[in-house]
């Protein structure tokens, strides 16, 4: 009688080959999620508004975290220089203007990581005189002009308008110094100002520097040179996971405005948040290029302007002052990453190796099953 052929017997994958790369696994995501978030500091240039909606995403979004970061928002204090917070080791990253250049030819090392604003929010507001008609006549007029402005001061000097014979007051930060007449004139930002002078319902005008060809960046992101040697790893953490931060909010508007009112009660009303948003999104020219760039030629256009203006030699270099994103994308977390890859490489090998020994044991069934039949035919009694 004709037997059927024993059955092989049960694979099993080698348990001393699969342990090393198991192990290995483990051990990478075991170390990667049980580092400690790196605690840092980012000083703000102003208080706390949709100015800074991308900082305020990366946080809620858990990108910094995902970086392996810790990071602490500061707002700023009226009438200090925020950058001070930074050099003096307060803070490790800022958002500052494009005045960061004039700092940098002071000999102050820092380093602009990512413009935020493609263009410069700062404008100059006007107030109308009292018949309603533009002010065309500088001199004598009482105007506020803050610190980092410097691109308004390039612009008068670009329409050949002597500031010397303009009474220029402190900075106040206060439009209803404006609004009452205190003051002629005040630089603004253009993402806020018309929502609150619009609402005073006086006469007033905008000047941009742009109108003269001044285009300088705004709100740059940027650290010192001690931070980017000490912890480049660092460095391209936070820069990464801002810029992810800033596209989420600038594509959920609404969501971030409901944020800012819950962390930040005092802030500006949801209403004005959302106007901010609107007039942001031409600052960051998201359709023109991509987050962050950095243009060399626009900053050695600037530094151009500074010079015009006699605050920056002829000779300014720009070395050391830009950041150069590494062409390795690696960051904190590339362990689960690298444990990922050795996982599916590892499913890889033993669906690889099983498939081998199942076409070894379908090879030796056929094998013996043809030895079976040639055994039948060969018996007594076979037909």
């Amino acid at each position: 009688m004709l037997l059927p052929p024993r059955r092989p017997p049960p694979l099993r994958a080698s348990r001393r080959r699969r342990l090393p790369l198991w192990a290995l696994a483990c051990a990478l995501l075991a170390g990667g999620g049980a580092q400690a978030a790196e605690k840092v500091t980012l000083q703000l240039k102003w208080r706390h508004q949709f100015q800074f909606a991308g900082y305020y995403a990366a946080q809620e979004q858990g990108y910094y975290r995902a970086a392996g970061l810790d990071v602490t928002l500061r707002e700023a204090v009226p009438g200090s220089d925020p950058v001070h917070s930074v050099l003096d080791g307060a803070a490790q990253y800022g958002v500052g203007g494009s005045d960061l250049l004039l700092k940098r030819g002071a000999g102050q090392p820092l380093v602009v990581l990512a413009p935020i604003f493609q263009h410069s929010a700062t404008a100059l507001a006007v107030r109308r005189l009292d018949d309603g008609s533009p002010r065309r006549q500088w001199a004598g007029s009482r105007m506020m002009i803050a610190s980092g402005d410097d691109e308004i001061r390039a612009y008068f000097r670009a329409r050949g308008i002597n500031l010397g014979e303009v009474r220029q007051v402190t900075h106040s930060y206060n439009f209803d110094d404006l609004i009452g007449g205190k003051v002629d004139a005040m630089t603004v930002y253009l993402n806020e100002a018309p929502y609150v002078l619009d609402r005073s319902h006086i006469g007033y005008d905008l000047i941009a520097p742009r109108q003269a060809g001044i285009d300088f960046y705004g709100d740059n992101l940027y650290t010192t040179e001690s931070e980017l040697r000490e912890h480049p790893r660092r460095v391209q953490a936070l820069r990464a996971a801002t810029l992810r931060g800033w596209a989420y909010a600038m594509a959920h508007q609404d969501e971030i405005a409901d944020l800012i009112r819950a962390r930040y009660p005092d802030s500006h009303s949801r209403e004005q948040l959302l106007y901010e948003a609107q007039h942001m999104t031409a600052l960051l020219a998201q359709n023109v290029t991509e987050l962050g760039h950095s243009d060399p030629q626009r900053w050695r256009a600037i530094a151009a302007a500074y010079t015009t203006l006699g605050m920056l030699p002829a000779d300014f270099s720009l070395d050391g002052f830009l950041y150069q994103p590494p062409r390795d994308p690696a960051l904190p977390g590339y362990a689960a990453a690298l444990a990922a890859l050795l996982l599916a490489g590892a499913a890889l090998w033993r669906a690889r190796r099983l498939g081998r020994r199942l076409a070894a044991a379908e090879a030796g069934l056929l094998a013996a099953s043809a030895q079976a039949e040639a055994a039948a035919d060969a018996a007594p009694g076979a037909w």
